[in-house]
């Protein structure tokens, strides 16, 4: 008789431990998608923002500045920073973020005092930040280790 109910409890116990692999590959699949889907938002973000930086750079760069373009792009940059921001934060490092605001903020105070020689290697700075946190965090193996 109690080889019986050691077979019983042994069957059970199998029972359970599938259902707790089941578990375990529900959470990793579900951390697996949330990574994706940060990281897709992630490019979107900052190509939207390298795209603007691009052309700022591009205008800055101009013989003929036009100071009102200059500035607009700038205010739209720094517009499109903030509205992305708080999402962002929530899952890439602040250190990171603060780097990329702290840029921004030197190119608009020399864009406003017209220094624009100043203004654009600190804009490459942002582009070359910017561009280090999506690919650290990317899904990548060497991202792993």
């Amino acid at each position: 008789m109690e080889k019986d109910n050691f077979s019983v409890k042994q069957k059970k116990g199998k029972t359970k431990m599938y259902k707790e692999i089941i578990v375990c590959i529900l959470v990793v699949i579900l951390i697996i998608s949330m990574d994706l889907l940060s990281n897709n938002y992630t490019k979107k973000v900052f190509f939207s923002i390298n795209e603007s930086l691009g052309n700022l750079r591009n205008e800055m760069l101009k013989e003929d500045k036009d100071v009102n373009k200059i500035n607009d792009e700038i205010k739209k940059v720094e517009q499109e920073w903030n509205k992305k921001l708080n999402i962002l934060s929530c899952y890439i490092e602040h250190n990171e973020l603060e780097k990329v605001a702290r840029q921004l903020t030197l190119i608009k105070g020399n864009i406003d005092v017209e220094e624009y020689n100043q203004a654009v290697p600190q804009l490459d700075d942002c582009v070359y930040v910017i561009n280090h946190i999506e690919d650290k965090e990317s899904l990548l193996i060497r991202n792993l280790f």
